[in-house]
């Protein structure tokens, strides 16, 4: 059985290893850390570095000494490094343990790997960020995401966190999240979970209490007018207690690749500037705490009529 263990914990290091060098010839990894991690006998990848899975519009790389530098799909995002979007600019960020972060526009994160731990940290320091979390296989193995207020901690779920003044939104679309909050010379709060369809206001004072999530949207209709520059407009059934609505547009399923955005007041949404093609469109709505709801997906063929599909 020994002989077997063995084994096994060599091949789950070499493969690692070989991976790791072919990302290396290619000058994508500055800096030598040990391709694996050892948990109790389950060997795990590294989280980090993070590669640029997808980027649409205008981005930036922040390495540790701060400088900026223009953002390119394939770079990778290393520990204490860090991404900055536009105000019209999509990433999604792919880490080494499968886990995705999507950062929508006005949005800068930086990365950190805890220590101990290797647990792997998204810092958010502008805007938002949408998460992706694969299942974690340990107790001790957990992806974080650490906001002004608190630390989220979480082993596999979907799920949205913004920072807003004085105080982080979550949102827990699927799965479970773990919120603590540690106050200066105060040891950390117990934590207090979080589940699916769940949100909660979190602020450095007061109860933590999580609240229901407004349903999500319903599309009843669309329309494209003519033109040099079409506009394709989403009608949405009225939702009680929206105070605004969000759609996103995407040319994948699972929403790595966004192209488009728009937030209304109105059930009513609208794009300019698309080519012609099969969509994956995404519609949420805010409560009245500033809270996003659960989204709901639509598959559409967008075909305006002064273009030609591709």
């Amino acid at each position: 059985m020994s002989t077997m263990i063995l084994s096994s914990n060599r091949l789950c290091r070499a493969l690692p290893s070989l991976l790791i060098m072919a990302v290396g010839s290619a000058g994508a990894v500055g800096k030598t850390r040990t391709p694996y991690i050892d948990d109790h006998m389950l060997c795990r990848p590294q989280p980090l570095p993070a590669v640029v899975q997808h980027l649409t519009g205008e981005a930036w790389k922040i390495d540790t000494k701060g400088q900026a530098s223009l953002l390119l799909e394939g770079m990778t995002i290393d520990e204490q490094e860090g991404v900055k979007t536009s105000a019209s600019a999509f990433v999604s960020l792919l880490l080494g343990d499968g886990s995705r972060v999507v950062l929508p526009a006005s949005s800068q994160v930086r990365l950190h790997l805890e220590r101990k731990l290797s647990i792997p940290q998204v810092v958010l320091e502008q805007g938002q960020a949408e998460a992706y979390v694969i299942k974690r296989t340990s107790d001790h193995d957990r992806f974080q995401i650490v906001t002004p207020v608190g630390v989220l901690g979480v082993r596999g779920t979907h799920f949205r966190v913004r920072n807003d003044a004085e105080q982080s939104l979550l949102e827990v679309l699927d799965g479970q999240v773990a919120v603590s909050r540690e106050a200066k010379n105060q040891p950390m709060e117990q934590e207090v979970k979080i589940g699916a369809r769940q949100g909660l206001l979190f602020r450095k004072q007061g109860d933590l209490k999580p609240v229901e999530l407004l349903a999500a949207p319903k599309l009843v209709g669309q329309d494209g007018q003519k033109g040099d520059a079409p506009v394709w407009s989403l009608y949405l059934r009225p939702l009680p207690g929206a105070q605004r609505y969000r759609a996103q547009v995407a040319t994948d399923k699972a929403f790595m690749d966004i192209k488009q955005e728009n937030f209304s007041s109105a059930p009513k949404m609208s794009f300019t500037g698309l080519k012609a093609s099969f969509y994956h469109v995404r519609l949420s709505a805010y409560d009245e705490n500033g809270l996003e709801g659960e989204t709901g997906v639509y598959d559409i063929f967008y075909y305006p009529p002064t273009t030609q599909a591709h």
